[in-house]
């Protein structure tokens, strides 16, 4: 039975990585790359990859299709495959903890303070003032 958000083929390539992630050593991003063996950390498939970061923390989780990092980027809904993958990425399994460079800059990628969000400030404009929500 497969967990809610996602599929027995997305289960089985996790468990996959998790599976092989004990038998390989070396440094970071050499590390990451042997380990995913050309297969983005999400969807499996062999495709061109990027190297996906955490923007608050500045370091690499892993590499992912395009298609799979534009999704991660906008998908937070809490019980989906991305949500997994942000909790438990490819450089967490293997503990590696490799700064992103920046390939256009060339700078290393720099930690962002944690934002807190005010959620009802969010909700509040004048349309909405009007009717009562």
């Amino acid at each position: 039975m497969a967990a809610a958000g996602c599929t027995q083929e997305q289960i089985q390539v996790l468990w996959d990585l998790e599976v092989a992630a004990d038998r390989i050593a070396g440094d970071g991003a050499a590390t990451l790359a042997q380990w995913q063996d050309g297969r983005c950390a999400i969807c499996g498939k062999g495709r061109e990859l990027v190297c996906d970061h955490d923007h608050e923390t500045g370091l690499v989780r892993g590499w992912l299709c395009s298609s799979c990092n534009a999704r991660e980027g906008t998908n937070r809904d809490p019980d989906t495959i991305f949500a997994r993958y942000r909790k438990r990425p490819p450089a967490a399994i293997l503990g590696v903890e490799a700064r992103y460079l920046n390939p256009v800059t060339g700078e290393y990628a720099v930690p962002r303070p944690r934002r807190e969000v005010d959620w009802q400030d969010k909700w509040t404009d004048a349309a909405s003032e009007d009717i009562g929500l």
